[in-house]
């Protein structure tokens, strides 16, 4: 008899039929997994030659199993899937690598990859019951198995004011759509990348999803709280997961949605990394999501016989007994190496290539093929330009389905396990954690790689004591990683496949030595909307000089809710006692790596337990404070009125220190001599000429007699029209506002003046000692100043000033000789000045010198909001620096701290209060701009 013949003879006993088609699939007879085994077994025995219990399922029908064994007969075998030397489709070339920057999960037991290597290097099953709220939905989740599995405790909730999405529209999202949006974000935290300086870029989105768990229940009258509306079509659209990504962060390369079941994420890392190699993309965003909102797939799942009763995925484990299904989130930032690296991005591992196939025809759709596993894993070894027998580890898909394991660990044999090696190829299941998370578990796999290349060990893969006995374990050199094990190991690979037959797999490589990089120039982060405080003339903080030894750090923090911004103060606190913080690191990625949002607070200092104090009390001032803010809007530098050789010249460095840290101002302000600085500053006055008409006003002014100053609540007009009558020993030198002057003259006189004005009920306040400067008293000084600095050399200068000589803007050629003259003697109006920049949108005055502003800009604001920040000499930096940043206005970090890798810090930490409005009870008008 022939080997076709004894094995149609075979089947047609089987299947209780008197003939079989030689060409069928032996899964139209009824051929399932139980029958395979004992049929290979049996044909073994006739035959006697080994054969592996998957032999029915690598070769699905009479014919082509007859084929395979017509070679086998009579010469030892081990049974494995037959060799594939076809090249990979169109050939492959290595390339360059492709760098994974950033991880971002929200996984059961685990949030952000810190956490997801805590919960791998201590072994924890991450599987629990199904949250009793999910539970009380539906009867299903009582049946065994189903609702058992990896859970989050929170598949729903969402912050949709960060996202801009109403809340209506937030109802009708897929909870997939509202994690991936999420874990997105987090991801570009992790890798240190701003959403402010992506929007516009050719970034592109790849996200796996599959289960459609929220669109049945959407329109299935009876479950769906509300009726389809007009949200309902994006909000349920497997598409519009990746699309949503792209349109709110303003992403411009491809964005795509991938299904290929179980191994859609690890396909749309795939394709992300051939966009990145083939310049669709700078920057790719990449993953997948599952969310288990119902149990019927689960019940589908159990009367099939695959679903494990305790949920568990007992991967490679003689125990396995099915999977068990997890849901969560998991996306990565990739670069390619050469971007990464000029950008001193952190690198978690490289990605050297990849491939991925089908199945073809199989014994039933949803069967595995060894044979389709064995020509993948050749065809991205030869993608990654590796030898099979140098890769070290290979997280593998380990469903924990006794036929799919056998499977895999056959195919893995054969390709990598009997290759020339030093030690047995090590494999491991992130499922025996957590789960199979279906068309997430491809990435949820590649982040585990990843983490284990990046800190050099090797978690233990769980349920695996007692080895699965259908595999020679003692000579297929493969060996189940059961404890955690330091590893020096450079290459690993990564499988996932989907049950309609669609396979991937990766070759990921150790990252590069890592250094510390040169800052990259960016763009600046977009200005916050909103201020902490909202008072109009708060104060800085003062700090102590630091240490020589211990460069002070500046460590801003903000986020996009009041409440969000004391949550992740609470987090730095937790971060700034670990002991194994990189400082450096943690505030350069706080301050250049992360985008900087409308609530603030800022601290600064020597090290971690300064800076842990200051956060202390800074928890203080937002606990009591008032949630809520205003715009920064825009920033003037006024120099204060303070005469001297030499204070132009300190005024006028501190503002450039000031500049140094990235102040820029939108116009700048010269208050009486502090017009000479502000030139300075602007480069109308050189330092030399600046000097020279210091020199000369201070000269001049020390001769006449000493003056004071009195303020009165009076009009220029009532004010002058005094001093003319009492006589020329009084004038009016500043013109605060409409209402307010100041008058200088000899002490008695200006006593004499403030008795007869407080006895008339009008106010006035002594100010002390002044200088006879913007008054008449200088006028006969005008000439000679006039006279001494004759062709003065002048610039036109940079920003907008504005002069108190005119109380409007100047130009820094009209500044010459003249102009210092009438300077002199006319009376400086600080109050149209201060006007005409609340006019200009300014909403915060930085002063310069003596503290005179406050009071003053009171008078200016007509009902306006505006801050006054006093910068008396160079101890007050840290302190103003901190205060502008809480105020709205962006710094430059890296003028600030020192250059640092990219850290793991806290994440922004996201507001769950959102209500939902009445939904509409028809499906509304379709806007022209939603028909695609």
């Amino acid at each position: 008899m022939s080997v076709l013949d004894l094995l149609t003879s075979l089947v047609a006993e089987r299947a209780g039929l008197a003939d079989v088609d030689a060409d069928r699939l032996f899964i139209d007879y009824g051929i399932g997994s139980a029958d395979a085994v004992a049929l290979a077994a049996e044909l073994e025995a006739r035959l006697g030659i080994p054969l592996p219990n998957t032999v029915f399922y690598d070769h699905p029908t009479p014919r082509a199993l007859a084929e395979h064994l017509a070679g086998a007969v009579g010469r030892p075998d081990r049974g494995t899937p037959g060799h594939d030397t076809s090249r990979a489709p169109g050939g492959h070339e290595v390339v360059e690598p492709v760098a994974i920057v950033g991880i971002g999960c929200r996984l059961p037991g685990a949030d952000g990859p810190e956490r997801l290597w805590r919960l791998l290097a201590d072994g924890v099953d991450a599987v629990g019951t199904v949250p009793g709220e999910r539970a009380a939905r539906h009867p299903g989740w009582r049946e065994p198995g189903v609702g058992e599995g990896g859970f989050l405790p929170d598949v729903e909730g969402f912050d949709p004011a960060f996202f801009t999405v109403n809340a209506r529209e937030a109802e009708a999202m897929d909870p997939q759509q509202r994690l991936l949006l999420e874990v997105a974000h987090e991801s570009l935290q992790d890798a240190g990348l701003r959403l402010a300086d992506l929007a516009g870029s050719q970034t592109g989105v790849f996200a796996g999803i599959s289960s459609g768990d929220f669109l049945v229940h959407s329109f299935s009258p009876g479950l769906a709280e509300t009726e389809p509306g007009l949200y309902t079509p994006t909000g349920v659209a497997h598409s519009v997961a990746a699309n949503r990504i792209s349109y709110v962060f303003d992403l411009h390369g491809p964005s795509m949605a991938v299904d290929t079941a179980c191994s859609s994420s690890l396909v749309a890392v795939h394709q992300a990394v051939t966009a990145l190699r083939t310049g669709q993309c700078d920057t790719a965003l990449a993953g997948g999501v599952n969310a288990i909102l119902s149990p019927d797939i689960g019940l589908c799942f159990r009367t099939a016989g695959v679903l494990a009763p305790d949920g568990r995925c007992k991967s490679f484990g003689a125990g396995a007994d099915g999977m068990g299904r997890s849901e969560g989130a998991v996306m990565v930032t990739l670069r390619r190496l050469g971007d990464a690296l000029a950008a001193g991005d952190r690198i978690y591992a490289l990605i050297l290539g990849g491939a991925v196939n089908s199945d073809g025809r199989t014994n039933g759709l949803m069967s595995p093929s060894a044979p389709a596993q064995v020509r993948l894993l050749r065809a991205a070894c030869r993608a990654a330009g590796v030898d099979p027998g140098d890769v070290g580890y290979v997280e593998a898909h380990g469903s924990g389905t006794r036929l799919g394991d056998l499977m895999e660990l056959r195919a893995l044999s054969e390709v990598l396990g009997t290759a020339p090696r030093r030690a047995a190829l090590r494999v491991g299941s992130v499922k025996s954690n957590l789960g199979h998370l279906e068309a997430a578990a491809g990435a949820a796999g590649l982040a585990k790689a990843a983490l284990a290349l990046f800190h050099g060990a090797l978690p233990a893969s769980l349920h695996a004591t007692d080895l699965a006995e259908d595999f020679d374990w003692s000579g297929g050199g493969l060996r189940v990683q059961r404890s955690l094990e330091s590893w020096t190991g450079r290459l690993a690979g990564v499988s996932s496949f989907g049950f309609g037959g669609t396979n991937a797999h990766l070759i990921l490589q150790a990252p590069p030595e890592r250094r510390t990089p040169v800052t990259p120039a960016g763009v600046t982060a977009r200005r916050s909307r909103e201020d902490r405080e909202g008072g109009p003339f708060a104060k800085t903080r003062s700090y102590p000089p630091a240490a020589v030894s211990h460069p002070r750090r500046y460590l801003p923090l903000s986020a996009h809710t009041h409440a969000g911004l004391r949550e992740l103060v609470v987090r730095w606190r937790a971060a700034l006692d670990d002991p194994e913080l990189d400082l450096v690191a943690a505030c350069h990625t706080a301050g250049e790596r992360r985008d900087h949002h409308a609530y603030r607070v800022g601290v600064t200092g020597a090290d971690a337990a300064e800076l842990s104090r200051e956060l202390d009390r800074a928890l203080t001032d937002l606990t009591a404070a008032t949630p809520g803010g205003a715009a920064p809007g825009g920033l003037a530098l006024v120099f204060a009125d303070e005469p001297g050789a030499g204070t132009a010249a300190a005024h006028a460095d501190l503002a450039a220190e000031l500049r140094r840290a990235g102040v820029r101002p939108d116009l700048v302000i010269g208050h009486g001599a502090g017009e000479v600085a502000a030139a300075r500053y602007r480069g109308v006055l050189s330092p030399t000429a600046s000097d020279t008409v210091a020199g000369h006003r201070a000269r001049l002014l020390a001769g006449p007699a000493p003056v004071h100053a009195l303020r009165v609540r009076l009009a220029r007009r009532l004010a002058e029209a005094l001093c003319a009558r009492i006589g020329p020993a009084l004038a009016v030198a500043t013109v605060e506002d409409a209402q307010t002057c100041v008058i200088v003259g000899p002490r008695a006189a200006l006593a004499t003046l403030a008795a007869t004005l407080t006895a008339g009920d009008v106010l006035c306040g002594d100010l002390g000692p002044a200088t006879a400067d913007h008054s008449g008293l200088a006028a006969p000084l005008a000439a000679e100043l006039e006279a001494a600095l004759e062709g003065l050399p002048v610039n036109a200068g940079e920003t907008v000033a504005l002069s108190t000589l005119t109380g409007g803007p100047v130009d820094g050629r009209a500044q010459g000789a003249r102009h210092w003259a009438r300077h002199l003697a006319a009376p400086s109006l600080l109050g149209d000045a201060l006007a005409v920049a609340l006019d200009r949108g300014v909403r915060t005055f930085v002063e310069i010198g003596a503290a005179e502003l406050g009071p003053r800009l009171r008078g200016a604001q007509g009902g306006r909001q505006a801050r006054a920040v006093r910068c008396a000499d160079a101890g007050d930096l840290p302190g103003v620096l901190i205060r502008l940043y809480e105020l709205g206005h962006d710094l430059d970090w890296a003028a600030l701290n020192p250059p640092g890798a990219v850290a793991s810090i806290p994440l922004l930490p996201w507001s769950r209060e959102w209500s939902t409005p009445p939904a509409p009870g028809h499906i509304g008008t379709v806007p022209q701009e939603m028909v695609a």
